[in-house]
């Protein structure tokens, strides 16, 4: 028998395809200001809302004298940012013997990169998805997954949650976060559908939910995370479950304290580390003959103005 393919050609890995799976549409970096500080832990100033609402008995002033006297009060509130970070060890063995379509230097700093901002994403959601964190919350009566008409009023509902914020705040809700399911059945809710039918092809997407709720913007909460402890069969589940989240954020810090943000995420540079989720790399101390990567931050993400958010729990079965 003559020589074959097999006889003529070792496998060897292909140069250009490489499965995997990473984390991805992450929301966290949408939601919360960043305000960078010059100290790891120090106070911010809060006035006192109704101050500012209350009207005096009377604004009249009667000739010679100065009129009603007014004043609001002040108070303060602390930050504390605290360090996160993740190592990846790598050995000298693995550094020079890996092929390089896995590119392990790379892959290990995304890696940490990814994994960090997915532990920023849960912990920002695992505070706004806490009803005794917000003004207001309330588990949804009738499910939004419902496709029959009138069997669920998502309308009503998210007003209802609109009408909450500025009845106490005089500030308009300008966001919605969707869990992915809730998401998924909105695009299939026959209200919904029967409000767009007209529209373009009829198609729903989360800039024309906004549209719709009336709001500056609508996120959708894909990430997931694997519960699972190392070495076990994982186990998959959503960062954003089956919740709605409506909230009045802003864009930045606001020194005027005329616009607030629901919560603000406060991220300290330490001078000797330099810029937060950068790279660093040094080798083995110990001649271990392994090189150490990290990446690290200092934050605190801290809800500021719980009057500002309201939850729906449980949209959706």
């Amino acid at each position: 028998m003559g020589i074959g393919p097999r006889d003529v050609h070792i496998d060897v890995p292909l140069s250009n395809l490489v499965i995997g799976f990473e984390p991805t549409n992450t929301i966290v970096q949408d939601i919360y200001p960043v305000v960078n500080v010059n100290k790891q832990s120090d106070v911010f100033y809060k006035y006192t809302k109704g101050d500012f609402f209350r009207i005096p008995e009377t604004t009249l002033r009667s000739p010679r004298t100065k009129g009603r006297t007014v004043n609001y009060n002040v108070s303060s509130d602390t930050y504390y940012a605290k360090n996160y970070a993740l190592v990846d060890e790598i050995d000298y063995e693995t550094m020079v013997n890996a092929d390089a379509p896995l590119q392990i230097r790379e892959k290990a700093a995304r890696n940490l990169s990814n994994l960090l901002m997915l532990d920023y994403e849960d912990r920002v959601a695992s505070q706004l998805r806490s009803g005794s964190n917000l003004g207001s919350h309330a588990a949804v009566a009738s499910k939004w997954n419902s496709t029959a008409s009138g069997t669920s009023d998502p309308f009503a509902d998210i007003q209802t949650a609109k009408s909450a914020i500025r009845s106490t705040t005089g500030l308009e809700a300008n966001t919605i976060i969707f869990g992915r399911d809730v998401y998924n059945a909105l695009l299939r809710h026959a209200d919904i559908l029967d409000r767009i039918k007209f529209v373009q092809r009829g198609v729903v997407t989360k800039d024309l939910l906004a549209a719709l709720f009336d709001v500056d913007k609508v996120l959708i909460g894909n990430a997931i995370k694997n519960t699972a402890e190392e070495n076990q069969a994982d186990s998959f589940s959503s960062i954003w479950g089956k919740d709605t989240i409506v909230g009045h954020f802003t864009n930045g810090p606001d020194a005027d304290g005329r616009n607030p943000s629901l919560g603000y995420s406060f991220r300290w540079t330490n001078p000797l580390f330099g810029t937060p989720m950068a790279v660093e790399s040094w080798e083995d101390p110990d001649h271990g003959n392994y090189m150490n990567m990290r990446v690290q931050y200092y934050q605190e993400e801290k809800i500021t103005a719980p009057e500002l958010g309201y939850l729906w729990r449980d949209c959706v079965d």
